[in-house]
């Protein structure tokens, strides 16, 4: 069973903006196609839309309430505390029930499943929900570009979001059906404390012969230097660096990217793996590379902090804060909470944010690329297939407005949200922030992020049906392996046995 201890969000709730305010502005569509726009703070907005010709598409079901099951996440958090605008808009009750991912899993199965309606919209992260659940989405291209129903000004085309976003959350094994649009992204980005690599190079450079400096060209090789010079605890921090130990949906994360950045090596092989696949057949496991990058990852888990074995993506967050170590790669919503002065020793201007590490040529046999491996999570909204037509046309309302450039915006400022439009990751108020001073503390993450979330170097997969197996065996097995409980050659043989037994090869 996927296992997860808590969300990785929900350190926001410490960050003292739980009280939010300001203007959202609201787009409306027409009864033609060419939709308008109103623009203006929430209530002005809010009292336009109404008055237009366009309204009426708003509130065509106003009285219906609905409920959307989520994980605790800053555009969750937002909306929640946006149900009246969004009441004052459609005349549509909105309520959004919260928890760690795992819980949310298990309750949207229950419901989809079970063929219920109790959750009207779902919480749509990309692996550990739609690889299971997509079936029982409704597919959401019947509703765009419907003059019955309002739509969003820029469209939903893939050019809209982010790279191949809407494929990851919203297309699962076949690209015809689309079943959520992306709402949330978390993108895997290196954070490392650049006032120490600063004070400390010329000592670096005198133990190991080149300058203490973090680049995109910055290999994993590089990073057991790294390790031994600040495993000394003559530098500021207890340890190097951290890992997001060695189950779940953070462990099977962290254990692909040295994997993915050799080679870019993966466990099946697949036409598309943004799409994923029902049947993957034989895995990869056991091949020459697979057992060449386990045994280089050994040598990382033996140097770094013996605490990350039992770490999750907010467990090496708060070691990274707390001065235990000097380098993790994280999600790039952490930095909200590391730039925190109320909560973090790093705050200040003292972190660096780059591309993940590149896989060291010398340790690839494949014949393939060395690469920045970067993965991510990107949520999406799903709408529950079950519901009737009158339901999920609500529903859709809900969607479109949920994912609007301005809520993103709104919610990028006052929580450190995680927008998934590339409007908003492109608006040049959000540009200047990406560079020190900001406002937006999160923006200081999106140039690698921007950087590397394209080909060759994101890796999005595996997208598989039984991927909750999936993900158990292979943290217990790479976690073994990582523990020096069995070597690499034994762990890749036995993976590669129960994977293809899984799926029946």
């Amino acid at each position: 069973m996927f296992r997860e201890r808590m969300s990785r969000r929900n350190f926001l709730s410490t960050a003292g903006k739980a009280a939010l305010s300001g203007g959202l502005l609201v787009a409306v569509g027409g009864i033609v196609s060419k939709p308008k726009v109103w623009a203006g703070g929430s209530n002005e907005a809010t009292q336009a839309a109404k008055k237009a010709g366009g309204a009426d598409l708003w509130r065509q079901y106003a009285g219906t309430k609905l409920i959307f099951m989520s994980e605790n996440t800053p555009p969750s958090s937002a909306i929640k505390a946006r149900a009246k605008e969004f009441f004052d808009l459609t005349g549509m009750e909105i309520d959004i029930r919260q928890d760690v991912l795992s819980t949310v899993q298990e309750k949207v199965g229950i419901d989809l499943k079970g063929g219920s309606d109790a959750y009207h919209l779902n919480y749509a992260q990309d692996k550990p929900m739609g690889t299971l659940f997509a079936d029982y989405w409704a597919d959401m291209s019947q509703f765009m570009n419907d003059p019955t129903l309002p739509q969003d000004p820029e469209g939903y085309d893939l050019d809209k979001w982010g790279y191949r976003w809407l494929d990851v959350c919203g297309k699962f094994y076949e690209s015809s059906k689309i079943v959520a649009l992306p709402y949330d992204n978390a993108v895997a980005v290196m954070f490392y404390r650049l006032d120490l690599f600063e004070k400390y190079t010329k000592e670096f450079e005198k133990q190991f012969g080149y300058p203490l400096v973090y680049t995109k060209d910055t290999t994993w090789k590089n990073m057991l230097d790294f390790m031994k010079f600040f495993n000394t605890g003559k530098y500021g921090v207890e340890y190097g660096y951290g890992f997001q130990g060695l189950e779940g949906w953070a462990g099977q994360l962290d254990f692909q990217r040295p994997l993915y950045a050799h080679g870019e090596w993966q466990e099946w092989d697949m036409p598309d793996q943004f799409l994923g696949t029902r049947n993957p057949g034989p895995s990869r496991w056991g091949d020459d590379q697979s057992v060449m990058t386990l045994g280089k990852m050994q040598q990382l888990y033996k140097l770094a902090h013996p605490e990350s074995l039992s770490w999750d993506w907010s467990g090496v967050n708060n070691a990274f804060q707390t001065g235990k170590v000097a380098m993790c790669v994280n999600y790039g919503e952490f930095a909200a909470s590391v730039e925190d002065p109320k909560q973090s020793v790093a705050a200040g201007g003292k972190v660096g944010y780059g591309m993940d590490p590149k896989g060291e040529p010398s340790w690839i046999i494949n014949g393939k690329k060395a690469v920045n491996a970067t993965n991510y999570g990107i949520g999406g909204i799903a709408i529950n297939g079950n519901l009737s037509k009158d339901m999920q046309r609500a529903a859709w309302i809900f969607t479109v407005w949920a994912t609007s450039k301005p809520l993103q915006m709104s919610v990028l400022k006052e929580l450190g949200g995680t927008p998934t439009r590339m409007s908003v990751l492109t608006d040049p108020e959000v540009v200047k922030a990406m560079k020190r001073p900001t406002t937006m503390p999160n923006a200081l993450t999106y140039p690698p992020i921007l950087e590397a979330v394209k080909a060759p170097h994101v890796v999005p997969g595996p997208k598989i049906p039984k991927w909750n197996e999936y993900a158990t065996i292979q943290c217990i097995e790479i976690g073994r392996c990582m523990q020096g409980r069995q070597g690499p050659e034994e762990t890749a043989k036995i993976l590669k046995k129960k994977l293809d037994t899984m799926h029946g090869v």
